[in-house]
């Protein structure tokens, strides 16, 4: 009896475990693609400096996607008026 209680609570656990990685991983995803749709939207960057930042996105995808939403948005090369680097 002792052995099928701590086998039940067994599985309960590891159940508990599956559904909270589960929904990190699935957290983590949105996380990722939303920095790249974001990154490829963004008008201010070039075409080197959106390719930057989906390379660092998808090298660092938790980190990468943190610093976009963090420092990318402000990042230095941009357009300017006249197609020109500021």
């Amino acid at each position: 009896m002792v052995t099928l209680l701590a086998q039940e609570s067994g599985n309960a656990v590891s159940v508990v475990v599956v559904v909270v990685f589960g929904a990190i991983a699935l957290a983590l995803i949105v996380l990722w693609v939303a920095a790249i749709v974001s990154v490829m939207r963004n008008d201010r960057l070039t075409g080197g400096g959106k390719l930057l930042w989906i390379v660092v996105i998808l090298g660092f995808p938790f980190l990468g996607s943190l610093a976009w939403f963090i420092f990318g948005k402000d990042a230095q090369l941009v357009k300017g008026a006249a197609g020109r680097f500021e």
